[in-house]
């Protein structure tokens, strides 16, 4: 015998080919988003393990829509595996904040972060001083982002400087940078001194009378005009003490038996008679 199927597809589904009436319908699971904010003003920064819990699911899909619910950040260390609510960072002046060694930005992931430091500074950031701000590891970051585009460098010495990519931009951090290296050589000659001067008189302390004044004359002839005046100031001493060094190393009559000129320095002490 012959079967209508469609009058069996309507027996076993009814008259419109859906479920009975009396059927159950499965609703999706919601999750409490309020817990969830409670639970980060309690313990201020969450990892996806314990967001996953508190809201009793493992998908990721889930997670993050829930997560996009409340404004956060993800940390740029520990591979971004903490969160915390954005309202809840406490951010420095270059946007970065740490808790118990895990560190967030304002702006999200590292390479944001770096952008964001290398845009709002003056002359530019070496990897070093971008290393010092964020504390972990920039080289391989800065290589993508300028392989891309998101940042220009040039190389100053055995380093690149990082800058911003706008044309306006760049330039104007490559005079500061300029400026900035200008007066950096300036301050190392005025510190070059320093160290020199303390190093010379710290070997003048171990000569005696003669050898100072010796050592300073010659110095002294090495630097020409004005010579006598220079060394004065640097070793702190008369300067006719190099001027008379300088005489003696220009006569080529040095007496090296002798410290002292023939009749200098204190008259001899008679010894008492009884």
């Amino acid at each position: 015998m012959a079967v209508d199927v469609g009058c069996a597809v309507m027996v076993l589904f009814g008259k419109h080919g859906g479920r009975r009436p009396n059927s159950t319908v499965m609703r999706p699971t919601t999750y409490p988003v309020g817990q969830l904010r409670e639970l980060f003003e309690e313990q201020t920064v969450l990892s996806l393990g314990e967001i996953s819990e508190q809201l009793g699911t493992s998908s990721r899909t889930t997670l993050f829509r829930k997560l996009g619910s409340l404004d956060y950040r993800a940390s740029y260390s520990h591979r971004g595996m903490y969160y915390v609510l954005n309202e809840a960072a406490r951010y420095d002046e270059n946007g970065l904040w740490t808790w118990a060694g895990i560190r967030f930005s304002r702006v999200g992931s590292l390479s944001k972060t770096l952008c964001e430091l290398v845009k709002k500074s003056e002359a530019g950031r070496f990897a070093k001083e971008l290393h010092a701000l964020v504390k972990v590891a920039v080289h391989n970051t800065l290589a993508v982002l300028y392989q891309r585009g998101k940042l220009q460098r040039e190389q100053v010495g055995s380093e690149y400087l990082y800058l911003w990519p706008s044309r306006a931009v760049r330039q104007r951090q490559r005079r500061e940078a300029q400026l900035q290296a200008e007066a950096g050589v300036a301050s190392a000659g005025v510190q070059e001194v320093h160290r020199l001067r303390s190093e010379m008189r710290t070997l003048l302390s171990v000569l005696n009378e003669k050898q100072r004044r010796l050592y300073l004359g010659l110095e002294s002839l090495r630097i020409g005009t004005g010579g006598d005046t220079h060394m004065a100031m640097m070793a702190g001493v008369d300067v006719k003490t190099v001027a008379k060094g300088r005489r003696e190393l220009q006569s080529r009559e040095v007496d090296m038996d002798r410290i002292r000129a023939v009749g200098a320095g204190r008259p001899a002490l008679k010894k008492n008679e009884r």
